[in-house]
């Protein structure tokens, strides 16, 4: 029983086959696909999305860089629609309130793409969904690229208690710190492969602590090819030797991971 607990299957380069894309994760043993958000048009299609396969568990997010949409330069490096932040905050509010979300996210905080100028938006849009997430009693998965640390310091001055961050890139000491002190989860990407990093989280974290994701179609295990959620396997496998853990172990604490943060409906 696989779980990916963060991946993008409304990308554009899944657009036409990701029905084929999902299929082969539930081929490979997948039982929880947790398709994340970053907008309107990518949230409302992971609810088109969940209501045709069982296997899709639906996050509703907004990334830090569209949270900030209204402050981006005409020339700024990626393509983002504007949108009204906080009507879409709403939007998120009330598909968790009918139960409809297994997770809020994804969401945080970007220094990567953006600068100090936007860190106080940036935070604003954090905050509100962290209050969707404490409201519902719904995990958060966090994106915090460049600025680990700051949302580290906002979850715990909010006491938030179920997180997961996805595809951590700060310190390895901050992680232990976080999974140990306040049980926060963070889930590891398949091109654990061939990055140390991740292999030595894998190695390290509290096993009850960790989680699979892919971040698909980014991140793949193989250089130049396409991630997707099946790939999850091959993480499980390296989380098993680099443990001395049979496959079925490994498989089996992962599992109980996602079951424990997600909760009995989303298993």
């Amino acid at each position: 029983m696989y779980v990916d607990v963060h991946t993008h299957l409304t990308h554009e380069q899944f657009a036409t086959d990701w029905q084929l894309v999902v299929q082969r994760a539930e081929a490979a043993g997948l039982k929880a696909i947790v398709v994340n958000g970053l907008d309107p048009d990518s949230n409302r299609l992971i609810l088109q999305m969940a209501e045709q396969y069982d296997v899709i568990k639906p996050a509703l997010g907004i990334y830090p860089v569209d949270a900030v949409c209204h402050l981006l330069p005409a020339d700024f490096k990626l393509t983002v629609a504007r949108f009204d932040v906080d009507a879409e905050i709403d939007f998120i509010d009330a598909a968790a309130a009918a139960g409809k979300i297994a997770a809020v996210g994804e969401c945080g905080l970007d220094g990567y793409w953006l600068d100090a100028r936007t860190y106080a938006a940036q935070e604003r849009v954090f905050g509100r969904l962290i209050d969707v997430a404490m409201r519902h009693d719904l995990p958060l998965i966090i994106h915090t690229r460049k600025l680990e640390q700051r949302a580290a310091d906002i979850l715990k001055e909010r006491r938030v208690t179920k997180v997961n961050f996805h595809c951590f890139g700060g310190r390895t000491r901050l992680a232990q710190e976080c999974a140990e002190t306040h049980g926060w989860y963070f889930s590891i990407p398949a091109n654990a492969t061939v990055n140390e990093a991740f292999r030595k989280m894998l190695k390290t974290l509290p096993p009850e602590r960790i989680l699979t994701e892919t971040d698909a179609p980014y991140l793949p295990p193989r250089k130049g090819e396409r991630n997707e959620p099946s790939a999850v396997v091959g993480t499980i496998e390296i989380l098993a030797a680099l443990r001395s853990w049979t496959v079925a172990k490994a498989t089996e604490q992962v599992w109980s991971n996602y079951s424990d943060l997600f909760g009995a409906k989303w298993t």
